[in-house]
């Protein structure tokens, strides 16, 4: 995963609208990933945010919560994003059902550390 922003700087975190929240197979053996597809209009921000920040660590939060803290090496602009890591099938599903009820944000911010 690669996060890129637009050398602006934002004073809050980017919302993104999310249009489909699926569980996955990650490549790694035995392990699974959350992949969100955004919608156009927040693939394109989400495209410019992180065309800015090559190069930063960003903060990706579902519900307030943040779930990962990549370092953007490239800008990121197909408009998806995988979580994957630390987090069992459960947990990803319970993400996937609350981001595509309405019921948790996802939002992305250059992170403070």
């Amino acid at each position: 995963m690669v996060l890129v922003a637009c050398g602006l700087a934002m004073a809050e975190p980017l919302t993104l609208a999310i249009a489909k929240a699926v569980v996955v197979h990650d490549p790694a053996p035995g392990q699974v990933a959350l992949n969100l597809k955004m919608t156009p209009d927040s693939g394109r921000a989400f495209a410019a945010f992180t065309k800015a920040n090559v190069g930063k660590t960003i903060d990706l939060s579902v519900g307030g919560s943040v779930v990962m803290s990549p370092r953007l090496v490239e800008p990121i602009l197909g408009g998806e994003v995988m979580i994957s890591g630390k987090f069992g099938k459960g947990e990803l599903r319970r993400l996937a059902e609350r981001i595509s009820a309405g019921k948790a944000k996802v939002t992305v911010d250059v992170s403070a550390q």
